[in-house]
């Protein structure tokens, strides 16, 4: 019996059930379903992040979210249809971005760390198995997914969220299907089983290439300044655990060291630029000033693996890595010799059909076949489930004796960020955009006019001479305005009226 829920309510009664499909993928890719809801009535309307669920019988083989909506109009009776696509819980675990760096923590303390810190906390790390300790690692904005895919490249390991948000981190080989599959024991439809050998990502020979590692013994050395004008000096390697004396000949004094474009010189004597290795005074220093410095040199990490059985039987086939987020020379090394566990044999990738439900992606699962002369263990990389009726899925397995990078996964691989990113010194500024309606209201009184009654009184003072009486006034030519008024005795004159001319 198949089941399909949509936020915990059953909705089978409303899907085309040839439409209905659901792929596992291991590892790079996320798990997808898709199908076709058909909508009589109003009751409910699919929409974008609402939780779908899918079960074979008891079994769920599906957990996650809606992604994608095509709405249309159904024929016949009416109504409406929406072609849904939905994804794993993948994406809700992305929600958001890893910033941390990482020293000296087991795998599985790493993995816990990021589920509790920068996950929702529905999540849990129940199937997570590693110990191993790395000595450092660092995430710079990337997506929980990717710091996952990191990890598990480095050991070679295999991951991927189940459909109850349980993350599996585990070796390879060690979950294991629950049947075999031989030519004639039913587990598989017969003659379904296709096989194909590609060598084209064959890799035998892996050189991994990190960012840079603290050197464990302590280095110190000296700049005797020259002239009186250089207040900044290059080191010879960037450092951590900077210690900075100076001697200005009366014997070494500590300075205190801060960090370029952060501190400044209220509090420390020198800052430090990481990213460029430069010291920086305030002022220039002296001629003859002796600077001692002192830390842990940081030393590129490199590290390279081989196999010679498969260099014997295919001829050297180089590869490099470039991962600055690898800060550790042991996680290389394991890196590199993961590379080659992967790469160094021809992938043999196989597929088939079957009807008997509980198999995984991640699984390993037997073959032996007599027709083919095969008795070899496979990794399930990809599971397809299609309906063949509303009571019966058909699985298609595809299977490798190793995992390669197909082309989908290489586009993911593109998509991610660059590691050359991943500096723990890059000081992250957290800007949030708050978005509200602001709602204004405004309010016109209307008031009734009313008539206003006044008496207004004019009165007007003419003076004949402000001058006194007899007195002649001085007149001038031309426009003039008497200042101060009235005691300025010039006023303007009219030819012939006021004045004469002689």
């Amino acid at each position: 019996m198949i089941t399909l829920n949509i936020n915990s309510v059953d909705k089978s009664d409303h899907i085309d059930w040839p439409s209905l499909s659901v792929t596992q993928n291991l590892t790079q890719l996320v798990d997808t379903a898709q199908f076709k809801y058909f909508k009589a009535d109003k009751s409910y309307t699919p929409e974008v992040t609402d939780e779908i669920e899918i079960y074979d019988g008891s079994t769920k083989i599906f957990g996650g979210q809606i992604i994608s909506i095509n709405e249309g109009v159904a024929t016949g009776a009416g109504g409406l249809t929406y072609d849904i696509k939905c994804v794993d819980h993948t994406y809700a675990f992305d929600s958001q971005l890893v910033a941390k760096a990482y020293e000296g923590n087991t795998i599985k303390e790493i993995i816990d760390d990021i589920v509790s810190t920068f996950t929702d906390g529905s999540f849990t790390t129940t199937n997570v198995v590693s110990s191993y300790t790395i000595d450092k690692i660092v995430f710079n904005q990337v997506a929980p997914s990717a710091c996952l895919k990191r990890l598990a490249k480095a050991l070679n390991y295999y991951w991927y969220i189940d459909e109850d948000k349980d993350i599996h981190f585990f070796p390879i080989l060690s979950e294991s299907a629950p049947f075999d599959l031989e030519d004639d024991n039913g587990n598989m439809v017969y003659k379904s089983l296709k096989r194909a050998i590609d060598g084209s990502q064959l890799a035998n020979s892996c050189i991994v290439r990190g960012g840079l590692y603290d050197e464990a013994d302590t280095y110190t050395d000296y700049i005797t300044v020259s002239g009186n004008d250089s207040s900044s000096f290059t080191l010879p390697f960037q450092m951590a655990n900077l210690a900075i004396e100076l001697d200005t000949g009366a014997g070494y004094v500590a300075q205190d060291v801060g960090v370029e474009f952060i501190d400044d010189y209220t509090t420390d004597d020198v800052l430090y630029d990481y990213q460029q290795a430069s010291i920086r005074w305030e002022n220039p220093l002296s001629d003859g000033d002796i600077i001692k410095y002192t830390g842990n040199r940081k030393i590129q990490v490199l590290a390279v693996a081989e196999d010679p059985t498969s260099i014997a039987q295919f001829g050297q086939r180089s590869k490099i890595i470039r991962d600055n987020s690898i800060e550790d020379l042991a996680l290389a090394r394991k890196r590199a010799q993961a590379e080659i566990q992967r790469f160094k044999d021809t992938m043999d990738q196989l597929t088939f059909k079957t009807r008997v439900s509980g198999l995984r992606a991640g699984m390993t699962i037997h073959l032996d076949s007599t027709e083919r002369n095969i008795d070899v263990t496979y990794i399930i990389s990809s599971l397809t489930f299609s309906t063949i009726d509303p009571q019966t899925f058909e699985y298609q397995a595809k299977m490798v004796n190793t995992l390669s990078v197909t082309f989908d996964e290489l586009l993911a691989l593109l998509m991610e960020p660059d590691t050359q990113l991943d500096d723990e010194s890059e000081v992250s500024e957290i800007i949030k955009t708050d978005i509200v309606e602001i709602a204004i209201a405004e309010v016109i009184e209307s008031v009734t006019p009313e008539e206003d009654e006044e008496t207004v009184t004019i009165a007007e003072t003419i003076t004949d001479n402000p001058l006194g009486a007899g007195v002649e006034p001085e007149w001038v030519l031309g426009p003039y305005v008497p200042s101060p008024w009235p005691t300025d005795t010039k006023r303007q004159g009219l030819v012939d009226v006021s004045m004469k001319l002689y």
